[in-house]
This record gives C-alpha cells, structure tokens and sequence, in this order.
C-alpha cells in the first residue's frame, strides 16, 4: 500500500511474550514493545490497523487514565491494578498519521526529542502514575 493511514488500533492480550502479535507496533531502539512491560498483568500489544482511504484516518491518539472501567474500550493495563488506560482516537480534517511506533525511556521525553527522532506527534505517557518507563506512541503525519 503507497498511501496508508492509520485507522484503527487493536489491542492484544497474551500470557506469555510468545502471545505477541505479528503486527505489533514496534518500538524504536528495540525496547520492549509490551505495554505491561515492568508492570505486573497480562502481556498487550496494540497493533496498528491501516487503510488507503484518508478520510476515516486517526489525527491524533490520547491515553485516558481513570480510576472507573470503561466497558466500550481495552484496558492498556489489563490485570495490573490501579488506574484504567485507554486509547481514545481522534479523526479531523487535517494531519493523518501514516507511520506509528512506540517509544521507551527512562526520561520524560519533549516535542524537541521526537522531531529529533523524525515524529511529528506523541501520546501523553502510558505509565504516568504508576512508575517504570515512560512509554508514548509516536508518529509521523501527511
């Protein structure tokens, strides 16, 4: 596919790391793409879902931390007590994210560090407030 956007993203739970997705996000730097990774709960992978048409593509992707379940999504943080995580996809007009991939660190990342990676966009941090690495989605725009 010459022009895919981003459209959907499935989120995968598993037992074990042989459960992971074959079409899993990947992470830069080759860190673990296991969004439970140091946290205890199942294994999740998200695996992005692609499409050539542009006018149902996600603009924009926020992670909602709440205290309460919310049956109509996937828990990122599926069996590791405390908050719910969330994925929550936004579509408008402009910016489309044709590429996708997680990004692990052990510092808070910024705008300067992404767009020094070659992103145009970045998630708030998937572990805020129940410590271990910072973990965002990043991306790249049309």
């Amino acid at each position: 596919m010459s022009n895919k956007y981003l459209n959907n993203i499935a989120v995968s739970y598993g037992d074990a790391p042989s459960s992971e997705p074959s079409d899993a996000i990947s992470t830069i730097d080759g860190n673990n793409g296991d969004i439970n990774a140091g946290q205890k709960g199942k294994y999740v992978w998200l695996s992005p879902k692609w499409s050539s048409e542009s006018s149902n593509a996600v603009s924009n992707i926020r992670i909602i931390i709440q205290k309460e379940n919310d049956p109509n999504f996937e828990d990122l943080a599926k069996g590791a007590g405390g908050d719910y995580r969330y994925l929550r996809l936004e579509k408008n007009e402009s910016d489309k994210i044709h590429a996708l991939r997680l990004l692990r660190r052990k510092d808070e990342v910024n705008y300067e560090t992404i767009h020094a990676l070659g992103f145009d966009g970045f998630s708030t941090d998937i572990n805020k407030g129940r410590g271990g690495d910072y973990l965002y989605l990043v991306w790249k725009n049309k």
